[in-house]
């Protein structure tokens, strides 16, 4: 049953692959991660997948599952009415969660470039879901998760992720408002 316990639960998961996919673009990074070269006549990734965004979303990732870890304790957790199903968050799942936003938004930008689309060009869902795609894949390698997070995540991640761009998008982060 999907609930606001299972959404807060969901959230929680969340957290370190919203920040590694929001944060990354912060950098204005050279290094192509897919070394210039092309599959298929057209780039394996494309410009914007560089070294300098993979590693800043995975040390973001790292960082707020450290960050979750330690506030945790604080947290009203005991307000609830239900027993939550919490993920023990720290240092190395916050590192896989980010690991897993960063392939699965490289993953997107893979089939983009397969589709003939420009970088910048919007692919709806496509551009939305791909780092939620890769961080549940990757996540489920390491926690059980629940049939109700992925279907929260799933529903709740474009509209947040379209949010989140248009506001990047009026303080002059991002060039494009998708």
């Amino acid at each position: 049953m999907i609930d606001i316990y299972t959404f807060v639960e969901a959230i929680w998961l969340v957290l370190a692959a919203y920040g590694a996919n929001g944060l990354c673009t912060l950098t204005r990074g050279k290094r192509r991660v897919d070394f210039n070269r092309n599959f298929m006549g057209k780039p394996v990734f494309g410009k914007g997948k560089t070294w300098e965004g993979l590693i800043l979303g995975v040390i973001v990732g790292t960082a707020v599952g450290t960050i979750q870890m330690l506030a945790f304790p604080y947290l009203p957790w005991g307000l609830s009415d239900v027993p939550l199903n919490i993920i023990p968050m720290g240092p190395i799942l916050g590192f896989v969660l980010g690991l897993g936003a960063m392939l699965g938004d490289l993953g997107g930008s893979f089939i983009k470039r397969r589709l003939g689309m420009e970088r910048g060009r919007p692919a709806p869902l496509l551009d939305q879901e791909d780092f939620m795609v890769g961080m549940l894949i990757v996540a489920s390698l390491f926690v059980v998760l629940k049939w109700e997070w992925v279907v929260i995540l799933l529903a709740i991640t474009p509209v947040l992720h379209l949010i989140a761009n248009g506001v990047a998008f009026l303080i002059k982060v991002k060039k494009v408002p998708y």
